[in-house]
């Protein structure tokens, strides 16, 4: 049931919300990640990366300001349109599946969007990423610690209430998934208030 329903609520959160999910949004990449960011740009092999949950383009627009060629990936299309007033490249589509050739991408990055599908099918959708990376290609994700996988309401403004689907991970819980496809290259953490983010730069196994 939460299999079946989880890209619902999701997509209904977002497309119904994009502009607001835009404003409250901050430059999370340039003030908590940085030095992560820069590590990505600067050992990837090639300037053609996907961004996987893109949501407005935050990010994207990083990636690009930085020689690199993103394309925005996300099942809202109301975000899409977002990326694309950003003059972003853009494809609308599901996270289950991703409509690309094998070693399409130098590098894919998902900063807290892979959280929001249930944990069962979390394996599948990190080998449906390495499958779209070149064998040399670099993969950053950025998760979210705890133990917990359900639906959450939350204010998105003081006025707007909505719910989404969340999976957190205790952090040997996660490193003992991601190695199953990837070699951890780098981590690092993020505590803001209670929250802790968890983030990764991968490297396929196997690649070399």
């Amino acid at each position: 049931m939460i299999k079946m329903k989880y890209k619902e609520v999701n997509k209904l959160a977002y497309d119904g919300n994009a502009r607001g999910f835009e404003l409250r949004s901050f430059d999370y990449l340039r003030n908590y990640i940085l030095e992560d960011a820069n590590l990505f740009v600067d050992t990837l092999q090639g300037p053609n990366v996907i961004d996987i949950g893109s949501g407005p383009g935050r990010d994207s627009v990083f990636l690009a300001e930085n020689n690199l060629k993103p394309l925005c990936f996300d099942i809202s299309l109301e975000m899409i349109k977002l990326c694309r007033d950003k003059g972003l490249e853009t494809v609308v589509g599901d996270l289950e599946m991703m409509p690309f050739s094998e070693s399409s991408f130098d590098g894919a990055w998902a900063y807290t969007s892979l959280l929001h599908v249930p944990k069962i099918i979390f394996p599948s959708i990190l080998q449906g990423i390495k499958r779209i990376l070149k064998p040399n290609g670099l993969f950053y994700l950025g998760m979210k610690e705890g133990d917990f996988e359900g639906f959450i309401s939350r204010n998105i403004t003081p006025q707007c209430k909505t719910q989404r689907f969340y999976s957190l991970y205790k952090e040997d819980e996660l490193k003992d998934i991601l190695s199953e496809d990837f070699d951890i290259l780098h981590n690092s953490k993020v505590v803001l208030g209670d929250s802790t983010f968890l983030n990764y730069l991968l490297k396929g196994k196997g690649f070399g």
